[in-house]
């Protein structure tokens, strides 16, 4: 049998077919930030191509063609920024001066609809915009993230390979994608397919039905969901934490901003080195906050000095001294360095303070040195070791503790290593000390739309008290001193308290045959100090500097600060004067009206010399008029371009 009757036989056939069953694709449901805005939504993009053949009945004809080629450029070129008019105009006179031009010739793919709806409106040109190829419509729904890639990893990106999302979009894939239409429909003719009337078509809304052998369910399109992200919190984490990658060269990096009382992640920034662009972005598979363990180092001890404050056998005094510097407990444990000079004794709240790991080792050895699996025992009933199982489709991985039996091993342990955790889980374990003991679990997801009301998704306990309120106030009041005069100094400057601990841990790795140094550096912590209502954590991998705090703590402090200054609800915050807070506004020289009217807006008194002086002046006696003298050019210093202008 030719092919030729192959063909005229398959036509044949599917002609027969009278009735088959269609698809109705459901609309996937949006992702809307806490703030209100939409960061993920479904939208139609095409595919643009084009009939360009010249023939007698050519769908464009040259005169239509030559005529409007330039505007279609243009159109072109302003829907995809990286080429010019002059490219699309090259490839489009290419085409068509070829003696066969193609009936379906590509000329872009995915354009905005608008754009593919404007060529189709230019005159002459609609019918040789190609609708179908291969029997697909050139225009199809893809999903897109509003603010570009700012939090991608939260709000989740498709894989194409694996068939399937990840982050949020993944872990609620059931709820935003919905449920397809399948519907009978019946042939009109040949291509077209008509919806089938019959009543028994359209079954109840969530029920399937099956007529005439075929199955048949109605379309119900996706619920949306409100994240627990802020924009303008994951704004600032990621500009500010892209800023120290950059500066100090690491190779990934993550920030995260949860509230205490509830445990929504407002922020999750994951940063890490783009070999193809070259820039630090939010990649696929580069959750760094769940899916990337480390070593914590000195942010670990704060969470070791928990269980053994919180450990009723050992009565711990803060108050009493210990050795810090350097020693040698065994001949197989080495010799512990705190690696930052000094030496001597100190407080047990001190050895917190400025980070002593020979003054935790002492502790560990002293109360633990016989039963060392209690004190890791106490560590993993107070620390989320098992999966947090965050409610983003990402892999999270498992944490452990070495074992604790050799000497070196122990003592590795007593100043955070021989331990592997990620930082979501030293955040929540920070959170839970910012809520006097209460531990949350991380929310990436705030609430659940149902016909545009809002369905909150209620903070999920995890551990009711993880120490005693009197380990927690203990902890806190070391956690800031660790700022006010330890290792954390650098963020002392910020009056509303910040409270926290650095962290460097040194991982080793051979490169060219050598043994080179790398340091995770980390920050975590909470703010307000006196009335937490944040909790953040800073880790930057790789580092190729010795102290973390370089690193990690100014990222912290600037997500403090902008946090702080937009939360107009921080009621908590109580700013004490200093000695030398400027009690009126401070300016040099102005219009008198405008001077009088920043006093009123912000409420100061404005002590006026001569009232219907133009200019006035301050210095250390008060506010006095100014009078330019005549003839001579007058004194601009201290004025705005505006006034001087005058």
């Amino acid at each position: 049998m030719t092919n030729v009757r192959i063909l005229r036989l398959r036509d044949a056939v599917r002609l027969a077919v009278k009735k088959d069953l269609r698809t109705d694709p459901a609309q996937r449901g949006n992702i809307y930030s806490s703030d209100g805005k939409i960061l993920a939504t479904t939208i139609p993009v095409c595919d643009l191509y084009l009939d360009l053949y010249k023939g007698k009945d050519a769908p464009i004809h040259d005169t239509s063609y030559n005529k409007y080629i330039d505007t279609i450029c243009l159109l072109l070129a302003r829907a995809v920024p990286d080429k010019s008019a002059q490219y699309f105009r090259d490839k489009l006179d290419k085409e068509r001066k070829k003696s066969n031009p193609g009936r379906c010739f590509l000329v872009r793919r995915g354009l905005s609809y608008s754009c593919w709806r404007a060529v189709c409106r230019i005159p002459g040109w609609s019918h040789g915009v190609v609708h179908q190829v291969d029997n697909r419509n050139v225009v199809r729904q893809v999903r897109a993230h509003i603010y570009g890639r700012l939090g991608e990893n939260v709000i989740g990106m498709y894989d194409g390979f694996a068939n399937k999302y990840t982050g949020l979009e993944g872990y609620y894939d059931s709820l935003l994608r919905g449920q397809d239409g399948i519907y009978i429909c019946h042939r009109l003719t040949r291509g077209v397919w008509l919806a089938d009337e019959s009543p028994n078509n359209s079954p109840h809304i969530g029920d399937s039905v099956t007529i005439d052998s075929m199955s048949v369910q109605p379309k119900i399109d996706g619920t949306s969901i409100v994240a627990a992200m802020d924009t303008r919190y994951q704004d600032l984490a990621e500009a500010a934490l892209r800023s120290s990658l950059e500066q100090y060269n690491a190779l990934s990096g993550c920030a995260i901003l949860m509230e205490v009382s509830t445990g929504y992640v407002l922020a999750c920034s994951n940063l890490r080195f783009d070999t193809t662009t070259h820039r630090y972005e939010e990649v696929m598979y580069g959750n760094v906050a769940v899916s990337d363990h480390y070593e914590p180092g000195s942010t670990f001890k704060t969470v070791l000095m928990a269980a053994m404050l919180n450990d009723n056998s050992n009565k711990i005094d803060t108050a009493q001294r210990v050795l810090t510097g350097k020693k040698t407990y065994s001949s197989t444990s080495g010799t512990i360095d705190d690696g930052h000079g000094g030496g001597g004794m100190a407080s047990v709240k001190e050895v917190l303070v400025h980070s002593s790991n020979v003054g935790m080792c002492e502790l560990g050895w002293h109360y633990y040195g016989h039963r060392r699996d209690d004190l890791k025992n106490n560590v993993l009933k107070m620390f989320p070791y098992g999966n947090l199982h965050p409610d983003l489709n990402c892999s999270e991985g498992a944490s452990w503790v070495n074992d604790v039996t050799p000497d070196r091993d122990f003592l590795n342990f007593c100043y955070g290593y021989s331990t592997m955790v990620n930082p979501l889980q030293v955040a929540t374990f920070y959170n839970a000390i910012a809520g006097n003991g209460r531990m949350v679990k991380p929310l990436f997801c705030k609430a659940i739309l149902h016909d545009g009301i809002e369905e909150p998704i209620a903070p999920i306990v995890l551990k009711d008290s993880v120490c005693s309120q009197r380990t927690c106030d203990l902890l806190k009041g070391m956690l800031l001193g660790v700022v006010d005069h330890g290792t954390g100094r650098i963020l002392k400057s910020a009056q509303y308290g910040i409270a926290g601990k650095t962290g460097t841990s040194t991982i080793r790795y051979n490169r060219h045959g050598a043994n080179e140094k790398l340091y995770n550096a980390s920050f975590g912590g909470f703010f307000p100090a006196d009335n937490p209502k944040y909790s953040c954590i800073v880790v930057i991998f790789r580092v190729p500097y010795r102290h973390g705090r370089e690193a990690a703590a100014p990222v912290f402090k600037k997500i403090a600060d902008c946090v702080v200054a937009m939360d107009k609800k921080m009621d908590c915050v109580k700013v004490k004067p200093t000695e030398n807070c400027v009690k009126t506004p401070i300016f040099a020289k102005g219009n008198q009206q405008q001077v009088l009217k920043i006093h009123q807006l912000l409420g100061y008194n404005y002590p006026s010399a001569d009232s219907n002086a133009y200019w006035v002046m301050q210095d250390s006696t008060g506010h006095h008029p100014y009078k330019p003298a005549k003839g001579v050019v007058p004194n601009c210093k201290g004025m705005t371009v505006k006034a001087a202008a005058k």
